[in-house]
């Protein structure tokens, strides 16, 4: 079907969440819309589809600005649209599913010894770098051997 680039949406198109969207192609992105919110969010669209919702939230585009957008893809052949079925209009197009205690605890301990992972990481990175630099030919030195007195007297 052909569509002119200018004319808005159909009503079927609105940002409802009751249609998806995936980028079959790269398209040309009119300079008022190339943004680094609206390119990361047709980079993602790349990978797999996104709901329209989604897709208003991301580019920070007010909903005008984003039908214009995915109108000017779809003239251009570059984007794919799903149809997810209608919502009732009571129904919210986005739901958050609470995480349970131990999710909520992984991932706080996840986010707070992360750093220390790759501090520990760095520091032996760079015992073993130092000790390369000094040449294992002429002995493995202090790094390999510390000089204990306990142990060597």
């Amino acid at each position: 079907m052909f569509r002119h680039p200018t004319r808005p949406l159909a009503a079927d198109d609105a940002l409802d969440g009751s249609h998806a969207y995936r980028l079959k192609q790269w398209p040309q992105i009119p300079d008022r819309f190339r943004t680094a919110r609206v390119l990361g969010a047709c980079s993602r669209m790349t990978v797999g589809p996104v709901t329209a919702n989604w897709f208003l939230s991301q580019t920070g585009l007010d909903a005008a600005q984003a039908l214009e957008l995915i109108g000017v893809m779809a003239a251009q052949g570059a984007l794919e649209r799903i149809s997810l079925g209608r919502r009732s209009a009571g129904q919210p197009s986005v739901t958050r599913v609470p995480q349970s205690r131990v999710a909520r605890l992984r991932e706080r301990l996840a986010q707070r010894f992360a750093w220390r992972h790759a501090a520990v990481a760095a520091i032996v990175c760079l015992g073993v770098s130092a000790a390369l630099d000094n040449g294992l030919a002429a002995g493995l030195g202090t790094f390999a051997f510390p000089d204990f007195p306990a142990l060597f007297g």
